[in-house]
Formats: C-alpha cells, sequence, structure tokens
C-alpha cells in the first residue's frame, strides 16, 4: 500500500478515442485576458491589457440558450444526416415523442404545398381578350396551419432536443468514467478527470421538500457548498437565472412519480460561477420495493458544451451565429446557402410512398402514349431485385422510456450497476441497481461478494474502515457463480452533517471489452518435471488464480488519496 496522490495512481498506455475533456479548466467565463503587463511605459498607466474593441469572450450561459435554442433544432431539421440521427433516437428511446414528429413533419409538408401553389398561380400571366386574367390571384394563407406547425415544433424544442442532447453527452461521459475507474484513461485527460465519478447525494423524499441527507466530498467541492449548507436543503440551490424550467420541471415530475430521471441543464456554484450539470437521478427502494430515498449522480460537462464535442449541429449553430454577428445579418439569412423553388422544397419533405406515385405518374398528361397498368408494373421491376433486411423492431427495455411505469431504480450509463452499503463495521448492502438486485442481495455482507486475494479483502476493508474513497480491481463473487468474475468496483463514501460516513455508493464496472475470462487458461507445461519446476508454475498460476499476480496493472487503486 501506498500513500499517494490520485493523478499517480494510474499508470496506462491506452489511448482514448475521441475522448476531450468534461470539465473546462479555470473559469468557464473568459471575457477578457488578465495578464500583467511587463512593459514599462512612462505614457501608460494600464496594469493589464486593455479589453479589445468588440471582442466577447466565451459565456457558458449564452452557450446554453444556443445549445437549447429554436436555432439548434433547425440546424438538426435543415441536414438529412443530422435529422436522421434525432428521429433514430425518438424511434429508439423517445417513441411516444415520434406522433408529434410526424405531426409537425406533416404539417410542413402541407405548407411547403401551399407555398408551391402559391407559386403556380404567382406566375400565371395575363392574357390579352381575358379581363378574368388581369388581376393574379390571391396567395392563400394558412395560418391556423402555421401556428400548430410551430406549436408543435416548440414541444421539440423543449422536451426532446434536450432528451437528445442528454443521450449524446451520456456516451461520452459513460466511456469517460469507465476508463477513468478501470485506469485506461489517456493521460492528457487525466487531471480533468480527478473526481469524476465521485459527485453524488443523496435525499429523502419522506422529509419535507426532499433535502439531501448525505452528500460526497466531490459534491461539496463542484458545487462549492459546504456540508453545513447543503445538508438538510432541496437540490435547487444550484439553480440559477439562467437555468430551463422545462428541465426543473421534468426532474420535479420524475421524482414525484418515483421514477429515474437524466437530465442535462445549467447550474451555479456558490461564487455565482455558471457550470453544465448532467444530472442523473434513481430511486433507492426496499425489499418490499417501498422508494426509501433518491441517489443522485452529477457529472461537470461544462467542457463537452464549450466545445461542442460530439454536437455537430451544435458546431454549425455557433459558426452561423458567429457570422451572422460579424456580418450584421440576421441568422435565417446566413442559413440560405443556395435559394430553393418551392416545388423542391416541397419534393424533399415526400415520403418514399409519394415519391414512388411521382416516378410512377408523374407527367402523364405530357406522355403521347400512355402505358396500361401492367407496362407501369413490369417497367419498375425490371432488373435484380434488392435484398430484403429485416430487423427485430421489438424495443430495448432498458432504453425505452416507459411514461407509465413506475421507476426502476435504474441509472444511466455506467452507473447501471451499484450499490449503496452501510458504513463500516457492517458493510451491508441496502440498495440495488436493478441489475444486480437478485433475491438476497439486499441487507447482505458487502465482503461477502469480494473472492480472490485475501490481501485484497484486508486492504479494501481497511479502506472502507477509514472512510476513504476506494477503487479496486477484484474478483466479484455471487451464489449463481461461486468462480467469480473480474470487475472494478469504484467507493465513494457520502457524508452527512457531522463529517462521518452516512453510506457507501459502490459502482461496478466491467472491462472495456465487457468479458472476462470465466474459464482460466491451463498453465503452460514445464520443460522438466522435477518437483521444484512443478512448485513455481503452481505457485505462480495460484497467484494469478487470487488476483495477486498482475504483471502489468495494479489490482486495487485507491480514488483519493488511496493506492492499494
Amino acid at each position: 500500500m501506498s500513500r499517494a496522490s490520485s493523478r499517480d495512481t494510474y499508470e496506462t498506455h491506452a489511448t482514448s478515442m475521441m475522448l476531450t475533456p468534461l470539465q473546462t479548466k479555470g473559469p468557464a467565463e473568459s471575457f477578457t485576458e488578465l495578464e500583467p503587463l511587463e512593459e514599462d511605459d512612462p505614457q501608460s498607466y494600464d496594469l493589464v491589457p486593455p479589453p479589445l474593441e468588440g471582442r466577447t469572450g466565451f459565456s457558458l450561459e449564452a452557450r446554453s440558450e444556443q445549445l437549447f435554442s429554436r436555432d439548434h433544432l433547425r440546424i438538426i431539421f435543415s441536414e438529412p444526416a443530422l435529422l436522421l440521427r434525432f428521429t433514430a433516437f425518438l424511434s429508439t428511446h423517445r417513441p411516444q415523442s415520434v406522433p408529434i414528429l410526424i405531426y409537425y413533419l406533416d404539417a410542413v409538408k402541407a405548407l411547403k404545398a401551399i407555398a408551391y401553389a402559391n407559386a403556380v398561380a404567382e406566375a400565371l400571366e395575363p392574357i390579352n381578350g381575358y379581363d378574368f386574367t388581369i388581376h393574379p390571384a390571391r396567395s392563400t394563407v394558412n395560418t391556423i396551419l402555421e401556428d400548430k406547425a410551430s406549436k408543435a415544433f416548440d414541444v421539440l424544442v423543449s422536451e426532446d432536443l434536450p432528451a437528445y442532447i442528454t443521450h449524446q453527452y451520456l456516451q461520452i461521459v459513460s466511456l469517460s468514467i469507465t476508463r477513468r475507474v478501470t485506469g485506461t484513461l489517456a493521460p492528457h485527460l487525466r487531471e480533468a478527470s480527478e473526481g469524476l465519478a465521485e459527485v453524488f447525494c443523496l435525499t429523502d423524499p419522506s422529509r419535507p421538500d426532499n433535502p439531501i441527507i448525505f452528500a460526497s466530498e466531490e459534491f461539496h467541492r463542484t458545487t462549492q457548498y459546504g456540508m453545513n449548507y447543503a445538508i438538510g436543503r432541496n437540490c435547487r440551490f444550484l439553480q440559477g437565472p439562467k437555468t430551463n424550467p422545462a428541465s426543473v420541471r421534468r426532474l420535479r415530475e420524475s421524482n414525484e412519480a418515483g421514477k429515474e430521471h437524466c437530465e442535462v441543464f445549467l447550474n451555479y456554484r456558490r461564487d455565482g460561477s455558471p457550470f453544465m450539470n448532467l444530472l442523473m437521478t434513481a430511486p433507492l427502494c426496499d425489499s418490499r420495493g417501498k422508494i426509501r430515498y433518491f441517489i443522485g449522480a452529477q457529472v461537470d460537462v461544462s467542457g463537452l458544451v464549450k466545445d461542442c464535442t460530439d454536437m455537430e449541429s451544435l458546431q454549425r449553430l455557433v459558426i452561423e451565429q458567429s457570422h451572422a454577428t460579424h456580418d450584421h445579418v440576421s441568422v435565417e439569412e446566413t442559413s440560405i446557402s443556395a435559394k430553393k423553388d418551392e416545388f423542391q422544397e416541397l419534393s424533399e419533405m415526400m415520403n418514399m410512398g409519394e415519391l414512388e406515385t411521382v416516378r410512377r405518374w408523374g407527367g402523364r398528361m405530357h406522355r403521347e402514349h400512355q402505358p396500361d397498368e401492367d407496362e407501369m408494373n413490369n417497367s419498375y421491376n425490371t432488373g435484380p431485385k434488392s435484398r430484403i433486411v429485416l430487423k427485430d423492431l421489438t424495443p430495448d427495455l432498458n432504453k425505452t422510456y416507459n411514461p407509465n411505469g413506475r421507476g426502476s431504480g435504474l441509472l444511466s450509463g455506467v452507473y447501471q450497476h451499484y450499490l449503496l452499503l452501510r458504513p463500516y463495521p457492517s458493510l451491508r448492502v441496502l440498495f440495488a441497481s436493478p441489475s444486480l438486485r437478485v433475491p438476497g442481495i439486499l441487507q447482505s455482507q458487502f465482503m461477502d461478494k469480494i473472492g480472490g486475494s485475501s490481501r485484497v479483502r484486508d486492504e479494501l476493508t481497511a479502506a472502507l474502515a477509514e472512510g476513504r474513497g476506494v477503487t479496486a480491481k477484484v474478483r466479484w463473487v455471487t451464489k449463481f457463480d461461486e468462480e467469480g468474475r473480474n470487475r472494478w468496483i469504484h467507493c465513494t463514501p457520502l457524508l452527512g452533517s457531522n463529517g462521518r460516513v452516512g453510506v457507501w455508493m459502490v459502482v461496478l464496472v466491467d472491462e472495456e471489452d465487457g468479458l472476462s475470462r470465466r474459464w482460466k487458461q491451463a498453465p503452460p507445461v514445464a520443460t522438466t518435471f522435477g518437483n521444484g519446476s512443478r512448485t513455481n508454475l503452481h505457485a505462480q498460476n495460484e497467484m494469478a488464480r487470487d488476483g495477486d499476480y498482475f504483471p502489468h496493472s495494479n489490482s486495487i487503486r485507491s480514488s483519493s488519496p488511496y493506492s492499494l
């Protein structure tokens, strides 16, 4: 066991593919450069460089408004590839939103059909000798349909766009946390990942206003609110002037309904500085299914929002609005790269059935020869037939949102496997995630699940006894699998108002490939069969089996400050 900083505990050469820092380094707001001037100018009284005229730095509050804006969703709908990702997300994760999506698209299609009809009518020219052709036809306007389309779009902006953004960021966060816990995070991302998987709070819905009763040290460091202030209060003290009211409403409704929830929204630290908070909450139920508490896991994703990570639509919006500001034109004007005619816009809205009708019957009145029905069918059935792709459309119960169901206690992403333990010396399992909730798990001894080396068990117990956060690679044993398999456990203490450990949050993470060897490889056959050679091989194999023999990695690593 070595007393070392958590930064020194990661020894890996693995690379993080397409990962960026989740948090921003230093203040998120950067309006001016405040480095002291080193020059000695007798004519100057400046201590720092004067602000550049017309320059506005990055504002997280402004970026948050862009992230959840109508313009952002407009960018998504304007690009087929982006729209395909958005609609695929709704089909898979929010099927209840598909009807409003179809309603909006059909309403827009109807409006474009009206626009095309108006364009055809405007092209009618007067004919000499026919007085009725002199006065042009008035354009058709359907304000009721326009209002319906606008309201449907507003629903998508307020409800489905935030869910889509949350889903995108959740994928990145899950990968980052997995690699941090398993020690495979790239060196340049380690500093930005300190405390990444350790921001937790526990609330009690049986008390008035569902107050925080326990919180981790990283929660207090992230929010800057001390235990004396945070414990006993509802989490709304993190809200501020630019916090999205719709996000707060969804979180409140999910808690009242006893459901798990995941949301990205703007929060504020005690000094008033904003940060983008990825919040995951889930109810904790006892053996009878009664909700006793709520667990909340938070991740600061300000860096992802600032850099528009994995959000091509947001990148386009930022560039578009910066050009509009520089050129003093409206956003709508900058978004029109090439003017489309009305029929082209209508054609882009047509579905495959409508396009097939146009291909078969379009221009029929202008043809000399009118093919009969059999000729039309044969002309479209020539050539090789395309391969049919069959997909099981049965929804994934772990991914599909159930609007009427009771919450299962499932946290999102990497937090889907977790336990909550009583403090040492009890270490009994009080609550478990649905993935770990098997008969007999509640009120069982946590250390009975830890197999393998006695050294690992002893040092893990010592860390839990001292209230130290600890990360360990262990042999996870159950009554259905006495052999066990390798898993990482990430243990974080949640403290009460007296500073003592109130409960342990234990997150279980599988290896990144998701597959651990269930059957051990046979030891190599020795070239000599003497007693000494056999003993050495047997001892080495026993060490590997028990978890003591890891040539390239440590079996236990403390998150802060232990390194076991």
